[in-house]
């Protein structure tokens, strides 16, 4: 963070600065003459105490005063003497009740009034001395200095017109008092009237031309002003006046840390520490002197002993002190406190509402937050006044990109751009917004000029590499690359972008010794050690992939994306297992995280745990309500799930979020006819061919959608055109089997089918013909040509899987057998299989079926057909408790299953509960229609005699 920020915070702590001053003097006349009277150890005390505070020793003469009190308690002279000894010394409320005394003893205001006002300023009690204290009767200097307290106390309150009445009437009083003038510029600079502050300074500078604090004030304003040289004169003047002036020191510090002298500025630091223990303005500047130095961990420590400073004070102190409030904002910022920083810096602005600098790290803190009404408090005042700086602009632009506002972050950043004479760093932000608002080519434009400028700029770099790569511009993204290599040749991200770029012209081996370049400059940059281990998998190398992420692990056993990455390796070693291990432990560890969670959706999906993915999808959607793939992949997982509202849901909201993308739009159109919503999908197909006109996959959507609404002449009508526009191709010919099979004309449509087929081959129009030669009674037609498929494609699972089926159906149970046997081998976990072999076991009288049954069971525990298989032949094997319960199990999760009641109603028959039996039968048979167990459950109907 620049010190710039901590200007405001760096300006005089009232108590040292300007009211200390000119308080806290020798002791009158009256009150000596008053010691010589009181008893002699009383005296000597006494003598002692002024002989102390003379030379700083403030302790002792706390000590030697209260020593004087106990042997005279009525000694005025020693209360006041103790009260500003107490005030040097930093205990304000104790010295306000040592005034309090010495006023009750009848001290004079004349003599109170100054080190009294003091202290009520320190603990901002400012009400309090505009009651106690006032000018009336006192002598025109006194009077003066009154009235400058009382100016300060009613701006403090926000009274700023009675401010400055009180200043002028100061002035008035003595003209020639420097404490109206003093406190005239606090006040200006306070209410930003730079003019009125210059012109009291100069004044008070004509009266007083060697005043220490005059001449720091003189530097600060110099330096506000962007003086820098004519600063830094006046605080090397200030410092020659008095080489103990603490704020000049630390102003000077301050301002050589934005010259980037971070050597210099500690050397006045440490001068400044070494005057005054524990001062939070040193500790934070140190910290940035550190931070320059690249040691965050001291940074870090001097971050946390401003925090600890501020934290001890008692709050109503600090909420007064507004340095104070800044500092610990500040502190509590860097350091992760931010609720602490927040409270810090409403009660700064509260108290400083024109200081900008308040204002935007507030608006910063509240921008994080995704508070974005409070953003625009802040911030409009400020734009509204003219008075807008690139900061200010900045975090309005932040607020617009955070509100999807992109084409006005761009605006706010053009303005600051201008404003700050075409900063890289907003310029390149600037490119960024024009990105977000799909301005491309502007925003490629706006970070081409920001990197040009300042070519060592990791993140615009990177941004521009991607963009050149995705417009097939290698060239120039390999130059962007080489050239921040070239700007940072010590830097491991650099050669990290180079072998990205490297990698993605299709160079591995120049990909390689990039990213080894990157890891040998900084052995622990995780993204080089990851994209290695990508490099690994890519070459096959999964030993040497899985090596290299297990080393990094070791070192950041937390590291969710090496996780992943690990997970990703075992996926394709094929051990599913260990995957879905390591992703949980991600997921646990990063719960939301986008990335993390579609791994986990993919290995859940293999594995048959479509609750467990839903779930997954849930938690992703909250966190990412407007990602279309995690809303894609709620929609998925809810089909899986057979959970259609949420699936519908999340198709629309998908169908939302594509926009005008034809080829999505018909992919959602898909989706959203597999959820059943037919005219949800004829829209996407609608919007499709408005964002494309005449695109075929969106006329075959907009078919398939009518047909599976209902509407077979307007179905039948839109294939005819698109057998008019292709030629009758191959697609328009599905179309019509699959109307054809709405018109109940099975042989037509495998005819249909088959002709599409021959136009063009697919395993898609295998299995439609296979389906319409079953519903024509023509089963063996359709095996047979599953079986030609397959001598040309022995791999292809999803039509093995068909074949298995088939011959199912056919009773041809050795090779269903055998097909079921070969998939399983495949894809040990996959439930659906193993449930169906297991059932081709039991036909075939196999004790086989227990085991593959219950393999079934252990991949989907709560699927409703796995246990009723599972039941059901264990039932058949005489295991009745457990097959019984396997079946009750099932029914309760699917109750309108037909065959399930018919299995659990032969259970109960075999163990003699006829009634139940008839229960369960009669349920089955209550509805019309055929099921698989029909002829079995009539035989049962005929023997308990229903």
């Amino acid at each position: 963070m620049s010190s710039l920020t901590l200007r405001s915070a760096l300006t005089v702590l009232r108590a040292p600065a300007l009211v200390l001053l000119m308080c806290c003097g020798p002791v009158s006349a009256e009150a000596f003459a008053a010691v010589q009277a009181a008893n002699g150890q009383a005296a000597r005390y006494y003598q002692d105490a002024s002989g102390r505070f003379a030379r700083k020793d403030f302790a002792g003469a706390i000590i030697q005063a209260r020593n004087a009190i106990q042997q005279a308690p009525r000694l005025l002279a020693a209360h006041l003497l103790l009260g500003k000894a107490l005030l040097k010394d930093g205990q304000a409320a104790a010295a306000e009740a040592e005034f309090e005394r010495a006023l009750e003893l009848g001290a004079g205001m004349v003599e109170i009034a100054q080190p009294y006002g003091t202290a009520l300023m320190m603990f901002g009690k400012s009400e309090k001395l505009l009651q106690r204290i006032r000018p009336d009767g006192l002598p025109a200097g006194s009077r003066a200095e009154v009235l400058a307290m009382r100016a300060t106390a009613h701006a403090d309150l926000g009274e700023m017109p009675e401010a400055f009445r009180a200043i002028e009437a100061g002035r008035q009083a003595d003209p020639k008092s420097l404490a109206p003038l003093r406190a005239e510029v606090d006040l200006a600079l306070r209410d930003r009237n730079g003019a009125r502050a210059r012109k009291a300074l100069d004044t008070a500078l004509a009266m007083a031309p060697t005043d220490p604090q005059l001449l720091h004030l003189k530097g600060t304003l110099l330096q506000s002003g962007g003086d820098v040289r004519g600063a830094l004169d006046y605080f090397g003047k200030a410092l020659a006046a008095d080489p103990r002036q603490l704020d000049a020191l630390i102003a000077r510090a301050s301002l050589l840390l934005d010259l980037q002298r971070p050597d210099e500025a500690m050397r006045d630091l440490d001068l400044a520490g070494g005057m005054v223990q524990r001062e939070p303005r040193v500790a934070y500047l140190r910290s940035l002197v550190y931070a320059a130095r690249g040691d965050s961990k001291a940074s870090r420590a001097q971050l946390e002993e401003v925090t600890a400073l501020v934290d001890i004070l008692p709050d109503d102190f600090v909420a007064r002190q507004p340095p104070l409030l800044m500092l610990g904002g500040l502190a509590s910022y860097a350091t992760g406190r931010g609720e602490r920083a927040r409270m810090l810096l409403e009660r700064y602005v509260q108290r400083m509402p024109n200081d900008p600098a308040g204002r935007k790290l507030l608006a910063n803190i509240y921008l994080e937050a995704g508070d974005s009404a409070r953003v625009a408090d802040l911030l409009e005042p400020m734009l509204r006044s003219g008075d807008v700086d690139p900061q200010a602009l900045t975090t309005l632009a932040a607020l617009r990109m955070q509100q999807r506002r992109y084409r006005e972050a761009a605006e706010a950043l053009e303005a600051a751009a201008r404003v700050s004479g075409d900063h890289p760093g907003i310029m390149a932000q600037r490119g960024f917004a024009l990105l977000g608002s799909q301005q491309s080519d502007l925003g490629l434009q706006a970070l081409r000029r920001a990197f040009d400028k300042e070519p060592r700029q990791i993140n615009v770099a990177s941004a521009l590499s991607t963009l050149y790569l995705r417009r097939g511009d290698h060239r120039a993204a390999l130059q962007v690359a080489e050239t921040l290599v070239k700007g940072l040749p010590g830097e491991g991200l650099a050669y990290n972008l180079l072998g990205a770029v490297q990698a993605a012209r299709g160079r591995p081996a120049e990909a390689r010794q990039a990213y080894l370049k990157a890891v040998t400059l900084a052995p622990g940059l995780v993204p080089a050690q990851l994209n290695l281990a990508r490099m690994d998998v890519a070459e096959e190398r999964l030993d040497a992939a899985r090596q290299r992420l297990t080393a990094l692990l070791a070192r950041q056993p937390q590291h969710v994306q090496a996780m992943t990455e690990l997970a990703r390796v075992e996926q394709r070693a094929g051990r599913i297992g260990a995957a879905q291990t390591l992703l949980e432990q991600a997921w646990a560890k990063a719960p939301g995280d986008v990335q993390v969670g579609l791994e986990l959706l993919a290995v859940y999906r293999p594995l048959n745990k479509p609750a467990a993915a839903l779930a997954i999808a849930r938690q992703l959607t909250a966190a990412r309500p407007d990602d279309p793939v995690v809303t894609g992949a709620l929609g998925r997982a809810a089909l899986a799930t057979g959970d259609l509202a949420t699936a519908k849901a999340a198709f629309s909201t998908l169908a939302r979020l594509v926009g005008k993308d034809a080829e999505r739009l018909v992919e959602v159109g898909r989706l959203q006819l597999q959820a059943g919503a037919p005219i949800e999908a004829a829209a996407s197909a609608e919007k499709a061919l408005a964002a494309r006109a005449g695109f075929e996959p969106a006329l075959v959507l907009q078919a398939e959608a009518e047909l599976a609404a209902g509407h077979v002449p307007r179905a039948e009508g839109l294939q005819q055109a698109l057998a008019r526009r292709t030629a009758n191709g191959a697609e328009a010919l599905r179309l019509a089997g699959d109307i054809a099979l709405a018109r109940r004309q099975p042989a037509e449509a495998r005819r249909l089918y088959l002709a599409a087929l021959g136009k063009s081959p697919s395993a898609l129009l295998v299995l439609q013909a296979v389906n319409a030669a079953f519903r024509a009674g023509e089963g063996d037609k359709g095996v047979a040509l599953l079986e030609d498929w397959l001598r040309a494609h022995p791999d292809d699972v999803p039509v093995h899987s068909a074949a298995a089926e088939a011959y199912l159906r056919l009773n041809r149970l050795a090779e269903a057998r055998k097909a079921y046997e070969w998939l399983i081998e495949r894809d040990p976990q996959n439930a659906e299989v193993a449930n169906n072999l297991a059932q081709v076991l039991l036909r075939q009288n196999d004790r086989g079926a227990v085991a593959m049954a219950e393999r079934a069971a252990r991949a989907a525990p709560r699927d409703a057909n796995v246990l009723d298989t599972l039941g059901w032949v264990r039932v058949r094997n005489g295991v009745m408790d457990g097959g019984l319960q396997n079946l009750r199990d099932a029914s309760q999760r699917a109750p309108d299953s037909r065959d399930i009641r018919y299995h659990l109603a032969w259970a109960l028959d075999r163990i003699g509960r006829k009634d139940e039996a008839r229960a369960e039968l009669a349920a089955a048979l209550r509805a019309g229609g055929d099921f698989d167990s029909a002829q079995e459950a009539q035989q049962l109907r005929r023997s308990l005699g229903l």
